[in-house]
């Protein structure tokens, strides 16, 4: 069964050079490796609504890349890694949080049915899924996935099963990130060049 790990935080792309505001850190991450190698990580990272420009969560997925080895009584202990470099991102905006939330909280089994979101861009196709799930291992399971419209098998697939106290915690943060999405923050907001990213920068990655 997959389990919340602590691991350090993966490079980040750089949204500004402007001085981050204290004490608001947009992104949240949660590890989840195994010792199969098969595990994988979810990012969260808010990107608050600004002028005329509706605000986001960027999703990104990565699947677990090595194991943990050695021991900390040693001081050889290395976490396991995540492949960062082969994300997955996708970007949810407020119709699409309205419809993951009440799956977070317990209140309805999926979405739209178990149909998922669909995302389409002039390239790809993505299916965005959160389902509650009784089998072997349950949990709330957040299934995301991408298909090229060229024709060919390029296919990419990351899935990360959330236990009941993960889901409720996710709820209760992207519910409140839901008012930064509609209307963003003060003016003297300065965004942190260390877990934001451009839109620019972003454009290869979000649908």
């Amino acid at each position: 069964m997959n389990t919340t790990t602590h691991a350090p935080t993966p490079a980040r792309e750089s949204h500004s050079d402007q001085a981050p505001q204290q004490g608001y850190r947009p992104a949240l991450t949660l590890y989840h490796a195994n010792g199969k190698g098969t595990g994988s990580a979810a990012r969260f990272e808010v990107v608050p609504a600004s002028g005329r420009r509706d605000g986001a969560v960027y999703l990104t997925l990565a699947q677990q890349k090595s194991v943990a080895s050695g021991s900390n009584e040693q001081g050889t202990r290395q976490h396991a890694t995540f492949d960062w470099a082969n994300r997955l991102t996708v970007k949810l905006n407020f119709s699409d949080l309205c419809l993951m939330l009440p799956v977070f909280k317990g209140q309805v089994l999926s979405i739209n049915e178990g149909k998922g979101l669909y995302h389409s861009s002039r390239s790809m196709t993505t299916i965005i899924n959160v389902f509650h799930q009784t089998d072997t291992f349950p949990g709330t399971a957040l299934d995301v996935s991408r298909k090229s419209k060229a024709g060919d098998d390029s296919a990419q697939r990351v899935r990360i099963l959330f236990n009941a106290s993960e889901a409720y915690g996710l709820g209760v943060v992207l519910e409140q990130a839901m008012g930064l999405l509609a209307f963003g923050i003060p003016r003297d907001y300065r965004p942190s060049a260390e877990v934001s990213a451009t839109e620019e920068e972003r454009e290869g990655d979000e649908d």
